[in-house]
């Protein structure tokens, strides 16, 4: 090797010719001699790096040269990285813990590639309507976080600590959704005749759609994005040309299963930014507000049929949910929801309760509807008509009672949102009943492990889906909705 390297230093830098020098010189005649001595500088220097460079391509082994890129090869290369990173498959992670594990964990895969699962922070209704606003979110002290709440990550787990939620609610909420994810069909809808309901398909499965949504799962990221995916597009592909999902000869009514589907369609597309949900969820708003609704009033089972107070309340939520994901909603959606709670709700001593299609027919279960109604159109919780209300609901708080008699999972759905957001005493005590009365009832074990028993009101409808999505949207409470002014 010394030999070689000997050669190499003859080869490279043998000091220059006597008659070379003389060229030069002839050339150049009188010039001084700093002149020609930069020249001599700069041409050895040339030659030594061509013969480097020379040399590096016949031993790449031996020698480290730099090779410069150009700017177009290097954005190239950069975008076939980009592209191979995305095509690697993901990692999947859990939700939650299993029931065993004290150690919370609230992220779900990607998590908080969800910045804009909030929804949209600056979705303030343009309404006029006096000294009560249609807020765009909910939670809007301090800034507030879009409607879509603390869906995952970080924020989720304070969220859960401080509603009164904990490793044994999330383990209930995990359980349920792995058995509603299992009883999906194929072409991703749920089949009510197939588990101990009837003709309910859109409606139930917009709202096992909610479920997983309300768990921080969407089109793109969770461990159950593929459910949400399905899910969404088999609502797509039921809704008509003018925005309508469903069948009018569905159980149930038209205006649930429209609702409750452009409610979910809205959601998703508010967590997702899929363009192609979001203009399925707009045309189902059109339909609600131009179709659907009696002007100026509510809704009910068929386009401008007599309203009730029932089928109002899940269009005031799809309404509230495409506000917040940046769709278009006009104005006279919101007002004529209100003109219609107005109509059904006493205000005698501000009792707050609520009726069906008047006041005379008030029930706690409507009250409850009423109450989430104006606090998803910017009612403050502490409003007196609120305050009525919840004391009304205290006089009947959740309970599955001995022979199944008192299961009402529509009342409990409702009372759930509605009391937490007014909060305080009237939260901590339904909080403790609906605890008691949906995690020791959770079935565990064979094919209905994780899933709720379908009895009591309307179940017998919705079915084993019906009871299992609404079971775990209650216990998704703690950070579905941010709670308003706290």
């Amino acid at each position: 090797m010394g030999e070689v390297y000997d050669d190499m230093e003859d080869q490279y830098y043998a000091p220059p010719s006597a008659s070379w020098l003389d060229a030069i010189q002839d050339q150049f005649g009188s010039a001084p001699w700093w002149i020609l001595s930069v020249l001599v500088h700069v041409t050895f220097l040339l030659i030594t790096m061509t013969i480097i460079v020379a040399s590096g391509k016949d031993n790449d082994e031996g020698t480290v040269f730099t090779n410069f890129v150009k700017k177009e090869e290097q954005e190239e290369r950069k975008e076939e990285e980009i592209i191979q990173r995305e095509e690697v498959e993901e990692v999947e992670t859990e939700v939650i813990v299993h029931e065993e594990n004290e150690e919370d964990h609230m992220e779900t895969e990607d998590d908080m590639d969800l910045d804009m699962a909030h929804g949209d922070e600056d979705a303030i209704s343009d309404i006029p309507l006096g000294g009560t606003g249609t807020v765009g979110y909910l939670g809007v002290g301090g800034g507030g976080a879009g409607l879509f709440g603390y869906r995952t990550g970080g924020g989720r787990k304070r969220a859960l600590q401080r509603g009164g939620g904990g490793s044994d609610t999330e383990n209930a909420v995990n359980r349920a959704l792995e058995w509603l994810a299992r009883h999906q069909e194929a072409d991703g809808h749920w089949d009510g005749e197939k588990y101990e309901g009837e003709d309910t398909d859109a409606g139930i499965t917009g709202l096992a759609a909610l479920a997983f949504l309300g768990a921080g799962h969407t089109e793109r990221t969770g461990k159950y994005k593929n459910t949400v995916l399905k899910a969404v597009k088999w609502m797509i592909s039921q809704q008509d040309a003018n925005g309508c999902i469903g069948k009018a000869s569905t159980r149930g009514g038209l205006g649930y299963h429209h609702s409750i589907c452009g409610m979910a369609l809205s959601e998703a597309y508010g967590m997702a930014k899929v363009p192609g949900t979001g203009a399925a969820a707009q045309k189902a708003i059109d339909y609600s507000i131009n179709e659907h609704q009696v002007p100026y009033s509510g809704w009910r089972y068929s386009p401008r049929q007599e309203p009730d107070t029932s089928v109002t309340g899940w269009f005031i939520m799809q309404l509230k949910s495409g506000k917040v994901a940046g769709l278009k909603v006009p104005g006279e959606g919101f007002q004529g929801a209100i003109n219609w709670l107005d109509k059904v709700t006493t205000d005698d001593n501000y009792s707050g309760r609520t009726g069906y299609q008047s006041k005379q027919q008030a029930s706690r279960p409507l009250t409850a509807v009423g109450m989430v109604g104006r606090l998803f159109m910017g009612w403050k919780p502490d409003d007196p008509l609120l305050r009525g209300g919840a004391e009304y609901l205290l006089e009947s708080l959740p309970s599955w009672g001995a022979a199944n008699e008192q299961v009402n999972f529509y009342y409990w759905y409702y009372g759930t949102l509605g009391m937490f957001q007014v909060g305080g005493d009237y939260w901590k005590k339904w909080n403790v009943a609906m605890k008691g009365s949906l995690l020791p009832t959770q079935r565990r074990g064979g094919d209905e492990d994780g899933s709720w028993d379908p009895v009591g009101h309307w179940c017998p409808r919705g079915g084993r889906v019906y009871s299992t999505a609404l079971g775990a949207l209650c216990l998704e409470v703690y950070y579905r909705y941010l709670p308003m002014y706290r």
